[in-house]
């Protein structure tokens, strides 16, 4: 008994909790006792291994803060989505795009859908073990600005490119500053060719130089978007927010 406690306490301090839970199911359990020792050693592991990486998914999860946290690919009831492909959507749910450093938009009129689907590819990425970032389009810009004016906007766009992918939820939803054109820029140039976006707009990409008011940096910056992106349109349908009586992403 001195022994299981040792191993016990070891495990604990080891943090090998999904070890220690199948060790505790194997000594409680006489289904065990025909299996040699590597069979019941690979069932440990196994245990162990599952334990790891839903305890990495969790910490994923939570660092995301997804406006649905538990929206995903599997949950989506085409019936709301008129119009939406689910070969497309099983085509992105392999995840390509994000191997290829490549980009999503999802266009559409308020509540039409565009932050859920969006969060039901980010926790595809999640489950897949990246890191995710989720933000509001004025949010970001104002993360933005404040690591700017504190001198540390170069750290600060490095930290967020640790994330594979980074969603920015509502694009384009007000014209921007002088001083917002150029850190949205500059953050967009850094993930170029290195990241990818999950991109939601109420506009049609056609209509996005318009919120930046400077046709060169509009140009610069669509251009490494638009022509890097796979699109999703979500004009038909109506609002899906008024047909479930949902607001603010809660029920």
């Amino acid at each position: 008994m001195k022994l299981r406690e040792n191993i016990e306490t070891r495990c604990k301090k080891l943090k090998l909790n999904g070890f220690l839970v199948a060790l505790q199911d194997q000594l409680s359990s006489k289904a065990y006792d025909t299996q040699s020792f590597l069979v019941r050693l690979d069932h440990l592991l196994l245990a162990e291994e599952t334990s790891s990486i839903n305890r990495s998914i969790n910490r994923l999860q939570k660092q995301a803060r997804l406006r649905w946290p538990n929206a995903a690919v599997a949950m989506i009831d085409y019936g709301y989505h008129p119009g939406l492909s689910p070969a497309k959507i099983a085509d992105l749910a392999e995840l390509h795009w994000l191997y290829n450093n490549q980009h999503v938009v999802i266009c559409g009129p308020t509540g039409s859908g565009k932050t859920y689907l969006a969060c039901c590819l980010a926790n595809q990425v999640i489950m897949a073990g990246y890191a995710v970032l989720f933000f509001r389009y004025n949010e970001l810009l104002l993360q933005l600005i404040a690591a700017d004016k504190g001198e540390r906007f170069t750290q600060y766009c490095k930290k967020l490119n640790r994330a594979p992918v980074v969603v920015i939820d509502d694009w384009g939803v007000a014209p921007l500053s002088a001083t917002q054109r150029h850190l949205l820029f500059e953050f967009i140039e850094s993930r170029d060719q290195n990241a990818s976006l999950i991109i939601t707009s109420q506009y049609p990409m056609s209509d996005w130089h318009e919120a930046f008011g400077d046709p060169t940096i509009a140009d610069s910056v669509l251009d490494r978007i638009i022509h890097n992106a796979h699109h999703i349109d979500r004009k038909q349908g109506g609002s899906i927010r008024s047909k479930l009586g949902v607001k603010g992403g809660a029920q």
